[in-house]
């Protein structure tokens, strides 16, 4: 169901809210000022609330409860995952500018919720089969997105060390950052691989007809797969000590690249871009 006017209105001052933490958050690391801490929170925490707000308005207009349920739907519950895992990490054990890096995703994912949720809604739920592949492949994403992060902060607090540069903030050790990249890829991994099972199976008893019998050719397939080959060389890592540190964050971010790219390969053309 497409969302209406004021849906949107909220959506968009929830990510500006998002905007306005992630500025505060910036202003407390350079200035040393605890109020923008709390101040940062009070819009973090303020975001989250127009964000469920949205979610529960839109799942009363069109009188289903089921996640993932349209484009809108989908992309929206992308952005509270990710803007959670951020608020939880901060209050269980704080990683300085995390939200920095983590933030500006749910604001474009907020942003994509109303634009494509709007020119194209699409229904996804048609099955358990789907439904499972739909959860499986879009919290791959949130897991993906995390490891991007972390890998992007790797690399920036790598670079400082090797220079013995102590400007601009502390992102924690790199020990830390690795160990979070390693575990949000094995998570997003074995997400991802019941998703492309689970697709395929799809496939295979003519659940996506749209896609043809070079179904193995559409760009989300090739993406998806080009996807789960970067992360396998990413847990491959520790086996090789060449491939750790500065390339596991290269790789990490580069899998989160093709991520986002299958993700808009997937809202532009729902066929996987089959003729």
């Amino acid at each position: 169901m497409t969302p209406t006017l004021a849906q949107l209105l909220i959506l968009f001052l929830a990510a500006a809210c998002f905007a306005g933490g992630v500025a505060s958050s910036t202003c407390r690391v350079w200035t040393g000022k605890n109020h923008f801490r709390l101040l940062a929170k009070i819009q973090y925490y303020l975001g989250l609330l127009l964000g469920l707000l949205v979610l529960v308005w839109h799942a009363v207009n069109r009188h289903d409860w089921v996640p993932l349920g349209d484009n809108f739907d989908t992309l929206v519950w992308l952005g509270m995952l990710l803007a959670l895992f951020v608020l939880y990490v901060q209050r269980a054990k704080p990683l300085v500018g995390l939200d920095w890096f983590v933030m500006p995703v749910v604001m474009l994912l907020f942003i994509c919720a109303g634009i494509f949720g709007k020119a194209k809604p699409q229904d996804y739920v048609t099955s358990s089969l789907l439904w499972m592949h739909s959860v499986t492949a879009y919290l791959g994403f949130v897991a993906f997105a995390i490891a991007g992060a972390a890998g992007l902060m790797y690399l920036i607090a790598n670079r400082r060390l090797r220079s013995k540069s102590p400007a601009g903030p502390r992102f924690g050790s790199l020990e830390r950052l690795e160990h979070i990249t390693f575990l949000s890829v094995t998570i997003g991994f074995a997400l991802l691989t019941i998703g492309l099972i689970t697709g395929i199976a799809r496939i295979h008893h003519g659940g996506n007809g749209n896609l043809g019998p070079h179904w193995f050719t559409s760009p989300k397939v090739l993406l998806a797969s080009a996807v789960w080959v970067v992360y396998a060389l990413v847990l491959h890592a520790p086996f090789n000590p060449s491939f750790r540190g500065r390339r596991t964050a290269m790789l990490s971010i580069l899998g989160f690249v093709l991520m986002v790219g299958t993700l808009v390969v997937v809202q532009f053309m729902p066929a996987g871009g089959s003729h």
